[in-house]
This record gives structure tokens, sequence and C-alpha cells, in this order.
């Protein structure tokens, strides 16, 4: 290459550089080697720093505002010197008319036809750190506050990795972070509710839709409960995902109430119905003899009619009235149970004279049906404390459920023995209709039927046999049914404690357990009666 081909070529290589120097973004000093004096700077410096050029010139970096003092400058520069590079990535600048910046700071050490020569790049950077301190402000805002709220919170990447869970949870699962983060928090999901719970977090990560579900979360303690989560996508000004945002809300006392509330929705429907349905049967079993009391009445005022027709209808009538009498008294005991008002008067009881009582006012329906009935009493049979007339009730309740499921032709089995000096045992075992193993848990429940067809066939309220468990468990003892099925009879179990009691009443408390059944149809007379 000849002199003046090199010369050009040299001519054009320091314009080319001159222009950038000129036109670049950054702030660029030129400074001398081995005095460290600024010797050139491009306009932007000037931009930046606020001095003319010539001002500039000959000045020390500390001088204009880059260093808070000399030393601070000369320990740079005698580092620049050795290492030929340093980098400062946030250095303050106070500019000439007092504004503070922050800016990166770079400089090289290089030669330029045997001179050193030492290039300094500044760029502003208090925009970029203006906007980091905001967004780490608000991420220490948006943690302060998420560590102060009762609820469970957490965020994730836009990967659906999990990058935050604040303490509630921590607290609430008893795991660290590091053992529930990213994709890991899927340990304290209970089994059943898992696939669904990923299935809809990927549905939202792959389509950017909000996340909401109700699920379960294991505690600590291993209890899981219910919880409402729901997650939101973050974007940036592009409509890009940059985070997800969930709130974890625990529901379980709500979803608890819900339950209850709509069990006691459906049992207030079953109360109507059985309400309606009781109306229904004391409607019939009440009309049934006050109307052949009326109609016998009516006939009697005729004086066409003999005797013996006269005879039959005042027996008719006695009859009709017993039977209004004793279903009027059945349901007053029901409601005195209800209310806690059902008295027992305690004396001496000879329990073997009681049952015959019962067993001789049912006698003529017996014989009416021709159903044998078997006595089996054991002899010497200790009296005990109890209230004659309750007990009495009892016996003929039992008695006449079996003679009234029990087909013509049948037997019933009566047996009263003392298996130890402790108690007294009545067993009653017919050979009726049976009793489903279906109904069996539910024989004892007031107004309790085993279906319509029985109770059309048979009559009754179905309130015999509660108002028996109930005065038998008011004794202190209890009663009990067993069958092997329908049309293979039913055997009735009473145990009494023979045991002296002193003579004082005893009440019947309304707080007893009570059975579904028990309770929909005690509602439902207490609404009946008046």
């Amino acid at each position: 290459m000849t002199a003046d081909l090199a010369a050009l070529a040299l001519g054009a290589s320091e314009s080319r550089y001159r222009r950038l120097f000129e036109t670049a973004q950054d702030a660029i000093l030129i400074l001398d080697g081995n005095s460290g004096e600024i010797a050139d700077g491009n306009p932007f410096v000037i931009d930046l720093l606020g001095y003319p050029l010539a001002d500039l010139i000959g000045k020390h970096l500390w001088q204009i505002g880059l260093f808070r003092d000399i030393e601070e400058s000369k320990a740079a520069f005698k580092r620049l010197k050795r290492d030929g590079y340093i980098r400062y990535e946030d250095l303050p600048l106070e500019t000439r008319d007092g504004r503070r910046a922050e800016v990166e700071f770079v400089s090289n050490v290089y030669e330029v036809d045997g001179c050193t020569v030492i290039q300094c790049n500044i760029r502003d950077i208090t925009a970029r750190k203006s906007a980091e301190n905001a967004a780490r402000e608000s991420t220490e805002r948006f943690r302060f506050l998420a560590e102060s709220m009762p609820q469970m919170v957490f965020t994730a990447r836009p990967n659906g990795d999990v990058d935050y869970f604040n303490q509630q949870w921590t607290a609430f699962t008893g795991f660290t972070f590091e053992e529930i983060k990213d994709w890991r928090w899927t340990r304290f999901i209970h089994p059943e509710d898992l696939a669904e719970t990923v299935h809809h977090w990927s549905h939202s990560l792959a389509t950017g839709q909000p996340f909401e579900l109700q699920h379960r979360f294991r505690r600590a303690d291993g209890i899981h409960r219910w919880h409402l989560s729901r997650a939101s996508p973050m974007r940036d000004t592009k409509g890009t995902i940059t985070m997800w945002i969930s709130s974890n809300t625990d529901i379980d006392d709500q979803k608890r109430t819900e339950a209850e509330l709509s069990r006691l929705y459906k049992e207030a429907e079953s109360l109507n119905r059985s309400k309606d349905d009781f109306l229904a049967t004391i409607s019939h079993e009440l009309r049934t003899p006050i109307t052949s009391i009326l109609g016998w009445a009516e006939l009697l005022t005729m004086t066409s009619l003999d005797e013996a027709m006269r005879r039959d209808g005042v027996d008719t009538i006695l009859r009709s009235a017993h039977t209004q009498a004793k279903l009027i008294d059945d349901i007053l005991d029901v409601s005195r149970m209800i209310t806690g008002k059902l008295y027992l008067t305690i004396e001496s009881v000879d329990v073997e004279n009681v049952l015959r009582a019962a067993l001789t006012a049912l006698t003529p329906a017996a014989n009416a049906k021709n159903i044998e009935i078997s006595l089996n009493f054991q002899t010497d049979l200790a009296d005990f404390g109890g209230d004659t007339v309750r007990l009495q009730q009892v016996f003929w309740n039992l008695l006449s459920n079996s003679l009234k499921f029990t087909p013509a032709g049948g037997r019933i089995d009566i047996r009263l023995v003392s298996p130890d000096a402790k108690s007294v045992v009545l067993e009653v075992e017919d050979t009726g209709v049976g009793i489903s193993p279906e109904f069996l848990p539910y024989v004892f429940d007031r107004f309790a039927q085993q279906d319509s067809t029985k109770r059309r066939n048979h009559g009754g309220m179905g309130i015999g046999l509660s108002i028996v468990k109930q005065i038998v468990e008011l004794h202190g003892g209890t009663v009990s049914a067993a069958s092997d099925g329908d049309g293979r009879g039913a055997t009735f179990t009473v145990c009494l404690p023979m045991t002296a009691v002193a003579a004082s009443p005893i009440a019947l408390q309304p707080s007893a357990p009570m059975s579904r059944a028990v309770r929909e149809n005690a509602y439902a007379i207490s609404a009946g009666t008046p």
C-alpha cells in the first residue's frame, strides 16, 4: 500500500470513529493516559454533565462530579492503569446544576500512535434504577401485604412454577417453601381432587383464563379442609403474562353449613310430607269410631229397634268410644313425650298381674281372630318399683300390636321370666306378617309404618311402639324387636330392672336424641296437636 493510500485509509478510519464518537448515545470522555485529565468529550457528555466542553478540558473526573473526592478518583485511576479496565455498575453523579444521577461507568486504556489514551463511557441509568427501585418497592409492599393477610396467597411464573407462598401457607401445610415450590404443591392436595386441580390449572396456563376451583388441602395435622382457589394472570403492556397471583380462601365451615342447610331443607320437605301424612292418618283413625258412634246414635233414636239391636248399638258405641279415647290418649302421650311432660308415678308393681290385666282386655279380640295365645310365666316373680298404669299401657300396646299383625288362626307366645335377681324380661312372639330388615331399625319411631298397604290394612297411627319404647326407657329398661323378615313373624323383648325405686314422680326429658323419622313426626304431631 502506498503512503497516499495509507493516509487516505487512516483519515477514513478517523472520520468513522469521529462520527461514532459524536453520535453515540453514551456520554464519552477521552482522558490523557498519563495525567488522567480530560482531553475530549462527545456532545452527549456535555448534555449529561451540564458543562461546556471548554470547561471540561484539563479537569479530573472527581472535579466534574463523577467521584466523591480526589482520593477516590486517584484510587480508580490507579486501578485502571494497573488492570487496563474498570467498571462501576452504579456510580453516583452530581451534575453542574446540582442534579443527582446514577450512571454506569466503563473505562478502558489503549494506545494511539504510541500515546496512552483512556476512554470513559458513561451511561445514565437513573430512569432504569428508578424503575427497578419502584418495582422492588412494589414487590416489597406486595410481600408485606401478603404476609399480613390472614388469607393464603401464592404467586407463580407464567409456566405455573410457584415462586412464592406466604407464611399462612407454610403454617397451614407444615411444609417449607422449598418443599412445595414449583409444582411440588400437589403433595397437599386431596387425592380425590388432584387430577381435577392439575387439569384446571394447566388449562388456565395454556389459555390465560383465570383459575377458580373448590378443592381440599391437607392441613399440617392431616385434616383436609375445603378451599376456594382463584388465580389471575398479570400482563405487561403487550398483553404477555408476566406472573400469576392466587388467593386461597378456607370455605370448609361454609361448605359444612351449606350441607347442613341442604339437609335441613330436605328434612323440612320430608317433615311437610310427614305432617300431611299424619293428618290424613289421624283424620281417618278418628273418623272411623266417631262415624260408628254417630250412626248408632241416630239408629237408637228410632223406636222401631228391638231390644237386641239396641244392646248391639250401645255395645258398639261403647267400643268405639273406648277406641276414640285410646287414640286421643296416645296422641296426648306423644305430645307429653315431646315436651318432657310425661311422668311416672312409682309404686310397688306386681308385673304378672299387670300383664294379665292387659291380656284380659285383649282376649275378646284374640278369640274373634281365633288366635292361640300361649303363656309361660315364671312363678314367684318379685315386685319392683314402677308405674302400674304405664306398664299396663306397655303390655297392652305390645300385645295389641301382635294381635293386629297376626292373621286369623295364628299364634302368640308370651313369656315372662326373671333371668337374674336384677331384671325381669317379657317376650311377645307372634306368627304375624313380620318386619323387613330395612324397616327393623325404625320400628319404634313415632308414626313409622312398614308400608302404606299394611297401614291401610291394619289401621293405627304408628305411635304405639314408640310409646312402649319411651315408657320402658323411662323405667330404666330396654325394648328390642327381632324378625326374620316379611311373613316370618316378630319377637318383641322388654327388659325391666328389678330395682326398688322410691315413690316419686319421674319426668321424661325432651332432649333425648331422636332418629330422623322420629324427629320429623314428632314435630308433625306438635303442629297438629292443640
